[in-house]
């Protein structure tokens, strides 16, 4: 029966699909998480912005102030990238994943159409010698 010999197969490509998505959904996560950075990392600079005491500041300070201030938005600069990159991982992960679901599905598809002709074949045969049974004489 073709049917059972691709069954095995059929069920390794139904487990690799299913780690693809696992491996997609965690992608996704990884971009909603460097989005959240992000998102904190521009909220904490607007605080820090808002918090400053306006008035007179010594020249030391104001240095100060100017470093970690360029500081932070290097690394608003490089949470963006990180976006960047994290987005194009999760399209190859899904890529991945579609690739691994159409092949499972193929191959689920073929085990249905083997099994249809395989019934298809049984009936025959089981038609076949009814036929002969009823042909047979009686006694």
């Amino acid at each position: 029966m073709r049917s059972k010999r691709i069954q095995p197969i059929a069920k390794h490509a139904d487990q690799l699909q299913q780690q693809a998505v696992q491996i997609f959904v965690v992608a996704q996560q990884a971009v909603v998480d460097a989005q959240l950075q992000l998102e904190q990392l521009i909220e904490y600079r607007s605080e820090y912005n808002n918090g400053r005491v306006s008035g007179s500041l010594s020249v030391i300070q104001l240095r100060d102030y100017q470093v970690f201030l360029n500081k932070l938005n290097q690394s608003i600069d490089q949470a963006r990238i990180n976006i960047i990159n994290k987005k194009q991982l999760c399209e190859q992960q899904k890529l991945n994943w579609l690739k691994t679901r159409s092949r499972s599905k193929a191959l689920d598809a073929v085990i249905v159409k083997y099994q249809v002709q395989e019934a298809q074949i049984e009936a025959r045969i089981e038609q076949k010698e009814q036929d002969e049974f009823s042909s047979r004489p009686k006694r």
